[in-house]
């Protein structure tokens, strides 16, 4: 049985950036209630209250707090939070412990603290090498002082560090984009190509910015190019890494294996038929709301599976799918792709069902034809 991993949700950010539809708050006078709030969350679970469903699986080997923005949390808070986590969970000897921090609040107390609770991954936004797309997305960082942060990072001992960078940013060239990429090389051997989504909300769908989705595939094809002359394996639609870098936490969202998730916003699921998830309002969360559960139906396993699984380079294993689903829902998979294969969408390598990496860029689309309909 595959060990459970721990997801923690960090709502503060110094500002918020201008394509962020997270669940995210400048408001730092509610941090040290938050604080309270999310460590007695995670003990309370320790005592048989909240998702009683995992209570048989306390040992984890991996835990990831994201945000909104980490690094920006009063010193001592990390540690009174992953203290939580150690006093509830058995945390295996070399679990991967990632924490996301954004290069103006990546200091030495930071990382010195991050260290003394046995973080060993460090993820740090960059999204553009170029200064003044970063101040166009609202960024507070500039090139210069993600370079700064990350030789700080690794000065501490943590060689275990990762970036991302956004493909389709206001302005945005080629240029810029082999530039993001030959600098997080530099100090990464995990980095996250992301395409923009311009959401609802955000100071960007305000303005009526809206990528251009054809020069987005090129520029996502430009990455794959210069990301592979640089050692650079992709393992995920979105995710390259050498050096076995992967991320160890995420393959398991992929792999659906069970995740408890604290905090405001976050969700959790228990690699079964039960996901849960947690208001996003802090003040709601700081006030104790009720934690929202929800049962998933066979089609839910079915298209959950095909859609998680198919962003893998791997892809599906076709023994394991066939474990979870009918065998209707297996023969209906099996009709839908077939065609994608004679088509040259979907390949069937020893058993398992993946998308050809010329075609990963069109992922969606294949996926969608494979998905069931909820209403069917």
């Amino acid at each position: 049985m595959s060990h459970a991993s721990v997801y923690i949700h960090i709502p503060f950010c110094k500002a918020r950036c201008k394509y962020c539809a997270f669940v995210s708050s400048t408001d730092f006078s509610l941090m040290r209630d938050y604080v309270s709030a999310l460590s007695s969350e995670i003990r309370n679970v320790g005592q048989g209250r909240n998702c009683n469903f995992y209570n048989d699986n306390k040992i984890i080997d991996t835990v990831y707090v994201g945000g909104g923005t980490p690094s920006c949390l009063h010193r001592g808070a990390l540690s009174e939070i992953l203290g939580a986590v150690r006093s509830v969970f058995t945390v295996e000897d070399g679990a991967e412990i990632t924490v996301e921090a954004n290069p103006e609040s990546c200091t030495d107390d930071f990382i010195a603290e991050a260290v003394s609770c046995g973080v060993n991954r460090i993820s740090m936004g960059l999204q553009s090498a170029c200064d003044e797309t970063l101040k166009n997305i609202g960024r507070l960082h500039n090139a210069e002082g993600f370079k700064s942060a990350a030789r700080l990072v690794r000065s501490y001992g943590i060689t275990n560090v990762s970036s991302d960078i956004i493909l389709g940013l206001p302005g945005q060239s080629q240029d810029e984009i082999v530039r993001a990429i030959n600098l997080v090389s530099e100090y990464c051997d995990h980095i996250s190509v992301y395409a923009l989504t311009v959401e609802e909300g955000t100071e960007l769908f305000r303005r009526g910015y809206r990528p251009d989705d054809d020069l987005v595939a090129d520029y996502y094809e430009l990455a794959c190019r210069t990301l592979n002359s640089l050692g650079f394996s992709r393992y995920e639609v979105s995710n390259f890494a050498r050096c076995e870098k992967e991320s160890r936490h995420n393959r398991k969202y992929w792999r659906l294996v069970p995740y408890y998730g604290f905090g405001a916003g976050a969700h959790g699921y228990d690699g079964k038929r039960t996901r849960y998830r947690h208001t996003e309002s802090v003040k709601e969360y700081i006030e104790g709301s009720d934690i929202i559960t929800e049962a998933l139906s066979d089609i839910d396993i079915y298209n959950e599976y095909v859609m998680l699984e198919l962003r893998t380079e791997k892809g599906m294993d076709a023994r394991d799918f066939a474990a979870r689903v009918s065998q209707e829902y297996e023969r209906e998979f099996n009709k839908r792709a077939s065609v994608l294969i004679n088509r040259g969408y979907l390949l069937n390598e020893n058993g398992f069902i993946k998308i050809p990496p010329d075609k990963m860029f069109v992922m969606n689309s294949v996926i969608e034809e494979l998905m069931l309909d909820q209403t069917a």
